[in-house]
Formats: structure tokens, sequence, C-alpha cells
């Protein structure tokens, strides 16, 4: 039996303007109860009032929005929706409003498939579920282990299980969720919509001389960041996702698009993150690769009608920073320009970079505590002590800003070969179909740059380990998924 592209799975999407409506009223009311919660800390009143809100909107049959304000208030409140723990007199409650949102979508789901009709079409799951559901099985047993075990520290083993079992549940809601062409295009639209909104987060940086939420990155070389970190990582993806789109025509006005493009590279770069403009060019590359020969051309001018806008865009709001800001607008450009190329110059010489110093330390102590056990690992819960000679610090297994090597080290190559091999049976199985539909083709290939912007990237920070980041691997592999989970309708 044939699997083809969801495109030929029918929408049914009722009155499109009432659903909007829906869910701009839930978009609006729990962003103010976020924004209230960041003014005047979280408590129990505003967590209660935000799962009922977001039970009365969600429940008991909008799954589809669910998915859709955990992507925007993840992109644009970052931690202070996802890391956000409720605080009960001195205790913390490490269930976040994500994990609400999340819960409260899928048993939408839930309640929404035991009501639809025998007719409704269902994903076909086959080799990567399974290898998913392995991996599992296999998170669930660190959890038994770590519990027994003495030495381990149980927050974070229920943390790091919480990241390695909870998280990828996201991956079988989204292949539910999104079962037809036209919800498929629409939430990476949605992506692409929620990451314009942050370039207002790009203005203020400017404008107020650095990045807001950036102090929670604190830099290791001279500079400032315009952008947080985690922002600058949305827009990586959203990069991503939009060059193939763009290429290939399937967004209305070009030029507009570039010089969003434009301004999402100046975000990226004012972030000072260095391991995203790696990932960028990986991201890139990818692109490079998979788009056909015959764009291949039109991809250079496009990146050098890109650069030109970003100069552009950088120049206006540097002028506009400039009313803000009481700093002669040559010597902020002079600064700013040197701590990119500071970040840039410590990419090729690593011994003047403290963070990239310790990177080193803790990868080799992490090493060594594999080679220890390297078929099962440490364990969840562990740290190790890090000595440099003038001060001492306690790293966790799973801080060690490198994911496949917590994954590793924790879990052992065990845990490694089959997170790795869910990967890539979902590359495998995606990859013959998505080059069939014309139409949705810009859409996956777009994703799978989006993959290698996420896989380079978590090589240098614990991505995996942190569940605003960890969420967009499970969403992205699910995506691409579907262009080849439905059964085709005419083979039945």
């Amino acid at each position: 039996m044939e699997n083809i592209s969801i495109k030929n799975i029918p929408s049914k999407n009722h009155n499109p303007k009432n659903k909007l409506l829906i869910g701009s009223f839930a978009l609006a009311y729990l962003s103010a109860l976020i924004i209230a919660m960041i003014a005047y800390g979280p408590s129990l009143m505003p967590y209660l009032l935000f799962a009922l809100l977001a039970a009365a909107f969600i429940l008991p049959n909008r799954a589809i929005l669910g998915l859709s304000l955990i992507i925007i208030l993840t992109m644009i409140f970052e931690r202070y929706f996802a890391l956000q723990g409720l605080i009960i007199d001195k205790a913390i409650l490490k269930f976040y409003l994500l994990d609400i949102l999340f819960c409260l979508s899928a048993l939408a789901l839930l309640i929404g498939r035991k009501f639809q009709p025998v007719s409704e079409k269902k994903p076909k799951l086959g080799a990567p579920e399974r290898i998913l559901m392995l991996w599992l099985i296999l998170t669930a047993i660190y959890l038994i282990r770590g519990i027994s075990d003495l030495n381990a520290d149980f927050d974070l083993v229920f943390s790091s299980f919480k990241n390695y079992f909870f998280y990828p549940l996201i991956y079988f809601f989204v292949i539910y969720v999104i079962n037809d062409a036209k919800k498929f295009k629409n939430i990476i639209h949605l992506i692409l919509l929620a990451a314009v909104g942050i370039i207002g987060f790009i203005i203020f940086g400017f404008a107020s001389g650095a990045g807001l939420w950036s102090e929670f990155t604190p830099l290791s070389t001279f500079g400032t960041r315009y952008l947080a970190g985690t922002h600058a990582f949305f827009l990586t993806l959203a990069a991503a996702l939009a060059l193939p789109l763009i290429l290939y025509g399937r967004l209305r006005n070009k030029s507009f698009a570039l010089a969003i493009l434009g301004v999402w590279l100046i975000g990226i770069a004012g972030s000072l993150m260095r391991h995203l403009w790696l990932a960028a060019g990986m991201g890139l590359t990818s692109a490079m690769i998979l788009i056909d020969g015959r764009l291949k051309k039109s991809l250079a001018t496009l990146l050098a009608k890109s650069g030109l806008a970003a100069v552009t865009a950088f120049a206006m709001i540097l002028l506009a920073a400039s009313l803000f800001y009481f700093q002669k607008p040559a010597e902020k450009l002079y600064n700013d320009l040197y701590a990119v190329q500071s970040r840039i110059a410590t990419i090729s010489d690593l011994s003047g970079d403290s963070s990239i110093a310790w990177r080193q330390d803790a990868w080799t102590e992490a090493m060594k505590a594999w080679r220890n056990n390297p078929v099962f690992g440490v364990g969840l819960g562990h740290s190790f002590l890090i000595d440099s000679g003038t001060f001492q610090s306690s790293v966790e297994f799973r801080g060690i800003h490198n994911s496949p090597l917590a994954i590793m080290t924790q879990t052992g190559f065990i845990g490694l070969f089959i997170f790795l091999a869910f990967i890539l049976a979902v590359i495998i199985a995606s990859i013959k179909n998505i080059f069939l539909d014309d139409d949705l083709k810009p859409y996956y290939l777009g994703l799978l740059s989006a993959l290698a912007v996420f896989l380079t990237a978590c090589l240098f920070q614990p991505y995996l380990e942190t569940n605003m980041m960890d969420i967009w691997l499970w969403i992205i592999l699910a995506l691409l998924r579907t262009s080849s989970l439905y059964e085709n309708p005419t083979n039945k």
C-alpha cells in the first residue's frame, strides 16, 4: 500500500474566521497572564487562571489551537512560558505553563479522536515511531535506575527524564494533529509569523543598548548581546524554513520576505551566539544541496539581496536607536563591529575564551566518565567537578553544552544509538516522498534545513536538556514525518 503526501488528505477547516477570532482571544488573554507573572512573579492564582482559560479555549476539541499557542508563546516568552516554575511558599513546582498547555492539548486530541468519524484519516505509523518508543522505554528504565541510585540527585533525575521522555511525546501529538496539507502549511506559516514578532525584540535591543532577557547568557568576550540567544535560535530556525519558500515563490511578497530575512540576520548576528552562526551556515549548506539545480544561482542572488537588506535595516535600526541610546552612532557601530570580530576570532583561536575552555574541560571529563561504562553510561542525575586551578565548579552531565555527548555519557552508547537511529529513520522514511509533491516540497526542504540547524546547534549548547529548545526537534521531525504517514485514499 503506497504512502504519499498529506496533500491528498482533504482539509476540514470549518468557520476559519471564527477559529481565528478564538485563537486571537486565547493568545491575548494567555499572553496577558504571562506578562503579569513576569512583572509580579509566579503565584498560584495566575497559574490556575492560566490553566482554566487554556482549558476553556482548547477543550474539548481544539488541539491545533493548543499546538499553535505552544509555538507562539515559546517563541515570544521563551523561559517565562517554558521554564518559570510555580512558587508556593518556598517550594518551586517545576510544572510549567508549557506543560499545562501541552497536557490540555493532548487531552483535546484524545477527546477529538474519540468522537471523530470512523472515516477520519489516521497516520500509518512505522519504523521511526517504533524506534522512538524504544527511546521512551529506555528513558523510563533510566528513571528507575536513577531513583535507586543513592549517588544521583533525584531532582536532576526527574528533570532529565522529563526532557527525554515527556517532551518527545510532542512528536506523536503533532503527527496526529497535522493531518492535512492546509494545517501543515498553516503551522509553518505560523512559525514564520511568530518569528516576525521577534523583530520587536531586535528593535528593543538596539534602542535600549542590550537585548531583553539577554542577561541569562552572559558573554565571555567583549561585546553586548542585542538579542537573547533563545530568540536568535528561533530566528535561525525560521530563516532555514523561509529560505526555500522564498526561492520557490511560496511567499506572496518576495521583496518584503527578503527584508524580513535581512532583519532576522541582524538579530542572529547581534545575539553574538557563535554556535548559531555555525548552525545558520549548516542550514544554508543543506538548502544549497537540496534545492533544484536551476535555483542554485537564484540562491546566490537571494543571499546578496538579503545581505543588502540586512545592511540597510541595520543602518535604519542604528539610526533609530541613536535617538534613544545616548552614545555617538559611529563609536557605537565601531564597538559592535569589534565585538562581532572578536567573537569570530575566538572560533579559530580557542585559547582566549573562557567559555570555550570550559567546554573543553567539561567534554574531556564527560568522555572520561563515559569510558568507565560505555554501553550503559553513568545514568541520570549525576554531576562532576571541574578544577581549573583558580576555581572549582560542579557541572551536571546533562549540562555540558553538547547534547549528543550528554546523552551518550548518561545513557551510554545504547542510548545515543537509539536516539540517532530515530532521527535517521525519520529522514529515510521522509526523503523519498518530499520531492514527489511540488507544492509541499519547499516546506519539507525548509524542515530539513531547520533540522540541520538544530543538530549543529545542539553540539554546543544543552538544547535537548532545555525544554524551550528541546520541543523544536520533535516538532520539526514530526512535521517532516507527515510526508509519508498517511495512506493514499485511492489505494484503499
